[in-house]
């Protein structure tokens, strides 16, 4: 890799104890992506003088001022200002940043389905949000990618998190290059892959490319970062991945048997009834491009997404929305 892809992640996550019970989580999965990444450390909650082992908070709605707050009920402790203050200084220091990973069922990190009361006393719910971190990062960092290390067990969300992670770090790569040139190959590289996420925003990716003039490279690189964003935060729907495979199919159409035909139309079948992993199909077509020397195919990230070593089958076996 050009670039190692720039991770915020909570501490609590294979790093130092301070969930709330003195307690840290070990995850095989993020602590083999630590040779592969840079991961940005952070505990909000410890931030902000809560020290471990420390008493629960919970969210509460306000409606004089029409915000959600966070509130210790055993030391009938305020915490918003503080969360939010910590939140502005550190998220608004961050910079060249891929994607953040926060702990699942955190007080402070939980992305969503947070129980929401409707005043500190209470003990019955009335609602769901994110807690305050988590909802300072979707204002800062509008579109930006956020996951739990829960429900990246599940193995097409873990799939779909390392193909867009490395794809971002090399995009940051290409924007300090200052080549428009690097940008275009970027593109033309990833044609499949953004295909398989949003045919509308890689259509839309190249007209930004296409705007160049040599006086506005710092606009496209803007317009392209948030269009990307955009593009990953679609939905990637198994049709659409069919797709892309399909179209990179066709270039193989005159050197394949007929029975080579079928069983890859066969093996697209299998994997639109989510019997195989993608991989069994990027290897078929891999095996094609290396013996029919297809040089533009071999290049495409989508067939080559991320390192090998970061292959693993074992899945949570749930059905989790991407």
């Amino acid at each position: 890799m050009i670039n190692k892809p720039n991770i915020v992640i909570s501490k609590c996550i294979n790093i130092d104890n301070c969930r709330y019970n003195g307690d840290r989580v070990n995850d095989d999965f993020l602590n083999k992506l630590w040779k592969h990444v840079n991961f940005i450390a952070v505990c909000p909650e410890v931030a902000i003088w809560l020290w471990t082992p420390r008493m629960p908070v919970k969210l509460y709605w306000n409606p004089d001022r029409n915000i959600v707050k966070m509130y210790q009920s055993s030391k009938k402790i305020d915490l918003t200002d503080k969360m939010n203050d910590f939140s502005n200084k550190f998220l608004n220091k961050l910079e060249n940043i891929d994607w953040f990973v926060m702990k699942n069922r955190s007080p402070s990190c939980w992305i969503k389905d947070v129980k929401v009361y409707p005043d500190w006393k209470s003990k019955i719910a009335h609602g769901k949000s994110s807690w305050l971190f988590v909802k300072n990062i979707e204002n800062i960092f509008e579109n930006y990618p956020l996951e739990d290390e829960w429900r990246l067990k599940n193995f097409r969300i873990r799939e779909s998190f390392l193909t867009k992670i490395f794809c971002l770090a090399k995009l940051r790569w290409v924007f300090e290059s200052w080549k428009i040139s690097e940008l275009q190959n970027f593109q033309a590289e990833n044609k499949y892959l953004f295909m398989a996420y949003s045919p509308k925003y890689q259509v839309e990716l190249w007209r930004i490319i296409a705007s160049y003039d040599k006086t506005n490279f710092e606009e496209i690189k803007k317009y392209y970062h948030e269009t990307i964003l955009k593009l990953f935060n679609s939905k990637n729907d198994t049709w659409k991945i069919i797709n892309a495979f399909t179209h990179i199919f066709w270039y193989f159409k005159n050197s394949c048997s007929k029975e080579e035909k079928e069983f890859f139309l066969e093996t697209l079948d299998l994997y639109k009834e989510s019997r195989i992993p993608s991989s069994t199909i990027i290897n078929i077509l891999n095996i094609w491009a290396i013996r029919d020397k297809q040089e533009y195919i071999l290049k495409q990230t989508i067939l080559n997404p991320y390192p090998k070593d970061l292959m693993e089958l074992s899945d949570s076996w749930k059905l989790l929305k991407l």
